[in-house]
């Protein structure tokens, strides 16, 4: 029998999750609560939950942030996040804080038991396709931006200045040119580059898609 934990404060969803567990003859719900601060009150050793599914969005503590405190009663335990946040900074907080699999809400019941079912006999990893491939797309190597070389000497000098976090006026400043003419390299370099804000050049530096 495997032994889980919930802990959801929706409350429609938590029933849901409930009712759905408490027909099947594998899985045990030993708890089931609302937040961070009613599972460690009501944990007990002897429930010997085997996986915790765990939502982000809590009251008062997050999952994210609680997640140490649930590691911390429950060592070797599986904790799968459980939630609808699917970006990268959030799924790589949470892996790194001590979650073992992170599980996206618009999946179904019977496709959450395989997942759960498949952990237990060591032969499944907790973790929804898509993102699997965000993971798996972070740590492939990016393709360097190509068109980094159409960009002439004074373009690239801006660009660096850029990505350092350097104002218009400070880039101004530094290769004595006049603010409009900052802005006219910056339209260059972004015609250049097909993008269309600051924001997507430091992006695209960050990913090591633009060589400088």
């Amino acid at each position: 029998m495997l032994n889980i934990a919930i802990i959801e404060d929706d409350p429609m969803l938590r029933e849901e999750l409930t009712d759905f567990f408490k027909k099947n003859n594998r899985i045990y719900c030993a708890l089931v609560v609302d937040s961070i601060a009613r599972f460690q009150h009501f944990f007990r050793p002897f429930m010997e939950i085997d996986i915790v599914l765990l939502d982000i969005n809590l009251p008062a503590v997050s999952g994210l942030e609680g997640l140490p405190a649930i590691r911390n009663l429950l060592p070797d335990a599986e904790i799968v996040m459980h939630t609808v946040v699917n970006d990268h900074d959030t799924i790589f907080k949470c892996i790194c804080a001590g979650a073992n699999g992170y599980l996206l809400k618009n999946g179904d019941l019977a496709e959450l038991e395989t997942t759960l079912l498949s952990i237990e006999e060591n032969s499944g990893c907790a973790l929804t396709p898509s993102v699997a491939r965000r993971i798996i797309s972070y740590f492939q190597p990016k393709a360097k931006e190509k068109n980094t070389e159409s960009l002439s000497d004074q373009e690239l000098k801006v660009t660096r200045f850029l990505v350092d976090g350097l104002s218009y006026q400070q880039v101004a400043d530094a290769l004595n040119i006049s603010i409009n003419g900052v802005r006219y390299h910056v339209k260059n370099i972004y015609k250049k580059l097909h993008i269309k804000s600051k924001s997507a050049l430091l992006r695209r530096y960050w990913e090591g898609r633009i060589d400088l």
